[in-house]
């Protein structure tokens, strides 16, 4: 029997990076599909990797993780990086398996006599795939100081926080989620027509573009809401007619929700019973923005509540959910966590195995939360989103100060605009920003009122939904709460 050799592991890793064959006379011109708003903050931490650091790309599949590496390869390129110090490896090959990382690492450099103190770009794709790759790859980013390495995650990644270190700081984490809403009006060519974009000059002489919606444009922005939340996580769910013939919800039915749910990825992670993890998932997605305590969902799905602690986790970790931790109305932490907010990370997934929710359903509201918080998922202050209940009274989110653990932003879902009759208040609201903190930014998001209100002193804003979403990715001062203080 034949065995392969190293030759052949080259030919391979040649096939994946055709841009070694460049040379002097080749014109560089890389065709590429438009690239996430992620991109440019991908760029800036990449260029502070290398050190004996290794940054790791994480966020679900289907994402764009694969896509945003090619475009960063044709990118770097494009700018002068020589293409012979590019190398790009996905490990879902199977001829890579039994490959050390390093082996195929060094196989490249030999061939193309870099040094140890060479400056080098690495991009390892579906690094779960490979065990112990972690500690490889900070060994190897420790034996070359000057070369930057990336390694995209699907699952298992060492922090679901983007911008935070582990392994003693060596290694980072940038965290690319489903589109936001912001991304999925772009691809959809609909901002320019929903909203006036001016550009202008600001105080510290910087450009910045004033937004401000087209006069009747909050209808189409809630319809285009509408099927963000229904379809619009991942790209292919927006392109799908125009590029096979496909319309976006059958994609979704039949694409999404098989490739999400992998089952390779389930089981390297000691989960063999697919059908006992799908129904865990399956309960989960149908009571996304909804408290959940562990006794109720043990007891629904059938199962013993270690192996649902384990269900739990990889779920998260595979970028599937998110679990929001639970406060009381004096936003004090339990000493026993019982009970958490569970959230798809998307919820076109509920579409995906529920089927799309009209606008005028009443469980569209939690669907609209859902996508609420999904526009976090990219930022580091994910990590102070939390939610309230205590008897008699629920605060449906909040972003808490991760020093003081006091909330600076309060919110409530109120999609059915009911405070637009005077016999509804926001008593639960108010209530509970005297009790914690009367400078705390309260919102209640709407489907069609924007206006100031006040109860009581305390200053309410009430915005649309949809119209919050957009800008918490327009504006990055939303998402980073305390940066307001």
């Amino acid at each position: 029997m034949h065995t392969i050799s190293d030759n052949d592991l080259f030919q391979r890793l040649a096939f994946d990076n055709p841009w070694w064959e460049f040379t002097d006379d080749t014109t560089v011109k890389f065709k590429n599909a438009a690239r996430r708003t992620f991109f440019p903050a991908f760029f800036t931490r990449l260029m502070k990797a290398g050190q004996g650091n290794v940054l790791t790309l994480a966020g679900p599949l289907r994402a764009g993780k694969t896509v945003m590496m090619r475009q960063m390869v044709a990118h770097l390129i494009e700018k002068g990086t020589s293409p012979k110090a590019v190398f790009y490896c996905a490990m879902t090959t199977p001829s890579y398996t039994a490959t050390n990382l390093g082996t195929l690492f060094e196989m490249f450099c030999r061939r193309y006599r870099h040094g140890p103190n060479a400056e080098l770009f690495i991009f390892y794709d579906e690094i779960q795939y490979h065990k112990n790759w972690e500690e490889e790859l900070l060994k190897l980013a420790a034996q070359r100081p000057n070369t930057r390495i990336v390694a995209a995650v699907s699952a298992g990644a060492p922090s679901l926080i983007p911008d935070s270190t582990t392994h003693n700081g060596r290694m980072s984490t940038f965290v690319l989620p489903p589109l936001t809403f912001l991304e999925f009006l772009r691809y959809r060519g609909s901002e320019d027509t929903l909203f006036d974009l001016r550009e202008s000059k600001g105080s510290d002489g910087q450009n910045r573009v004033n937004v401000a919606v087209k006069k009747g444009g909050l209808p189409h922005l809630n319809a285009e809401f509408h099927r963000y939340v229904n379809f619009g996580g991942f790209l292919e769910g927006i392109l799908g007619s125009q590029r096979d013939g496909t319309p976006a919800p059958t994609f979704i039915r039949d694409g999404v929700s098989d490739r999400v749910l992998h089952k390779d990825l389930a089981g390297m992670y000691g989960i063999n019973d697919a059908q006992e993890l799908n129904r865990v998932f399956g309960l989960l997605a149908f009571n996304t923005a909804r408290e959940v305590s562990m006794d109720d969902l043990a007891k629904a799905a059938g199962i013993a509540k270690n192996t649902l602690r384990k269900y739990l986790d990889y779920l998260e970790s595979a970028f599937l959910i998110r679990r929001l931790p639970r406060v009381d109305r004096d936003c004090k932490r339990f000493q026993r966590a019982v009970a958490f907010k569970v959230y798809l990370t998307s919820p076109c997934l509920y579409s995906a195995l529920f089927g799309p929710v009209a606008a005028d359903d009443q469980f569209f509201s939690r669907l609209a939360e859902t996508a609420l918080v999904s526009q976090w998922l990219g930022a580091k202050s994910v990590a102070d989103l939390h939610y309230a209940s205590w008897r008699g009274g629920t605060t449906d989110l909040m972003a808490m100060h991760p020093e003081t653990g006091i909330p600076d932003h309060v919110y409530e879902i109120d999609w059915n605009d009911r405070y637009g009759s005077p016999e509804n208040r926001p008593d639960n609201l108010v209530d509970f920003v005297e009790r914690n903190n009367k400078a705390a930014l309260p919102y209640i998001l709407t489907r069609n009122m924007a206006r100031p209100g006040m109860m009581r002193d305390i200053n309410l804003t009430l915005a649309p939904i949809a119209l919050y979403c957009y800008w918490l990715d327009r504006d990055p001062t939303l998402r980073s709460f305390h940066s307001q203080k």
